[in-house]
């Protein structure tokens, strides 16, 4: 057998594996999934050739219905491999069994066809007619003598004021035999809950105030038989509503004001990093004048100072930034402190840059203090040429929406004249 030859061949090459190489692990795990697969068709291959031979068949049980199933016929020297299709029928029950099999069909059919009711002589609801019985081994047909009250399916048509007893006849099918089995079943009107006759009541109090002639208003009953009634107007609670709008406008308060000061914080770094590149210029400028770096940053502050007050220039974050560090040496904060300050102050990484070369410049005395600003000076340009590129961008990019709407207009006043034309 094939199969069992696959299968030793895959455990030989599972066992090699393991010997020569024990870190694949998953070859090992592959293989032997291959072995166990071999040996599972080897077993249904044997199953399947056992009942490929079979002659005697097993029938189904009674309902169950028949079976239909192909062969492959070889005759000696007349038919070879010749396909053929056999019904197989369902058990064949004797006479005794087809009796047993009624007796116990009636009793099953008492008890399911009263569905949701309590019994026979208290019918309040539709019943349930099963069309098979004894699992499905015997078939039934109902009938009724009063389809006023029941329909085909058994369902309640009109609910009878007073008790009627109808017959039913269930037509029992079992193979070849057939039984009628006859039973009575009584319906009758629901019972009414005293809620319910109250309510009863009560819709004919309002339908004889309705009913009133030359009346301008309509009066609601104060009581029903000695009960006194209480009525109140089913009206929406507007007030929960009211509380949901005012936690959702305070809420787009607090968010708006989030946004707004987040809105205010970039407009701040944005407009201190396009001041940036000015002020390294000036300072580059007056190191290169002669001035120390606290007189260079005193100059372009009080520069920046009389502007304002003249109102020549609007507020400039980063120039009032330094002028804080001017009112904190003036305080009694050493300059190292004052300028470390500054940078933290900023909170952008350029700034802080400038602050530590200005801390070290008063520090140390580091020479090239000049030859660095310029060197920050140049790339400070090349970084403001690159945000305002990218700032182009954006700005293109937002028109793309208008200007798509306007080439749909165009569209749509070319196109639509164009179409009324061609249908007139």
């Amino acid at each position: 057998m094939w199969y069992m030859v696959g299968a030793v061949a895959c455990i030989i090459i599972a066992l090699k594996i393991k010997q020569k190489k024990p870190k694949q692990k998953n070859f090992y795990q592959a293989a032997l999934i291959v072995t166990v697969s071999f040996l599972f068709a080897a077993i249904l291959f044997q199953i399947d050739q056992d009942a490929r031979h079979e002659i005697k068949i097993q029938r189904k049980e009674a309902g169950q219905g028949k079976e239909e199933t192909d062969y492959l016929v070889n005759a000696e020297g007349m038919l070879e491999k010749y396909p053929l299709k056999i019904q197989i029928e369902e058990k064949k029950l004797t006479e005794e069994q087809r009796k047993e099999y009624f007796e116990k069909a009636k009793k099953e059919l008492d008890v399911v066809i009263l569905g949701e009711n309590s019994s026979k002589e208290y019918i309040t609801k539709s019943l349930y007619l099963p069309e098979t019985l004894q699992d499905g081994a015997v078939e039934v047909e109902y009938s009724f003598s009063d389809y006023e009250i029941f329909n085909l399916e058994g369902e309640l048509r009109n609910i009878p004021s007073l008790p009627v007893l109808v017959e039913i006849t269930a037509e029992l099918t079992c193979q070849e035999d057939t039984c009628l089995y006859s039973f009575f079943v009584q319906a009758v009107p629901e019972e009414k809950t005293q809620k319910q006759l109250f309510v009863d009541k009560l819709l004919e109090k309002l339908s004889k105030e309705n009913k009133k002639e030359g009346t301008n208003f309509f009066e609601l009953p104060k009581e029903v038989d000695g009960t006194s009634i209480v009525w109140e107007k089913q009206i929406e609670n507007r007030s929960i509503i009211a509380v949901f709008l005012g936690i959702v406008g305070a809420a787009g308060i607090l968010l708006k004001e989030k946004e707004e000061k987040k809105k205010k914080e970039s407009k701040k770094q944005q407009q201190m990093l396009l001041d940036y590149p000015e002020i390294i210029s000036q300072l580059s400028l007056l190191l290169g004048a002669g001035m120390n770096i606290t007189l260079a940053w005193e100059k372009i502050a009080v520069t920046y100072q009389k502007k304002r007050e003249k109102q020549e220039i609007e507020k400039r974050y980063a120039y009032e930034e330094m002028l804080v560090v001017l009112y904190e040496v003036q305080s009694g904060v050493g300059e190292l402190q004052a300028f470390e300050n500054f940078g933290e102050r900023c909170q952008l990484s350029v700034y802080r840059k400038l602050s530590s070369l200005i801390v070290q410049n008063v520090r140390k005395g580091a020479r090239g203090m000049q030859y660095l600003l310029e060197e920050e000076e140049r790339e400070a340009f090349e970084q403001r040429k690159v945000r305002a590129k990218k700032a182009g961008e954006e700005a293109g990019t937002k028109l793309l929406l208008p200007m798509g709407i306007m080439l749909v207009i165009v569209l749509v006043i070319l196109v639509v004249p164009a179409g009324l034309a061609i249908s007139v």
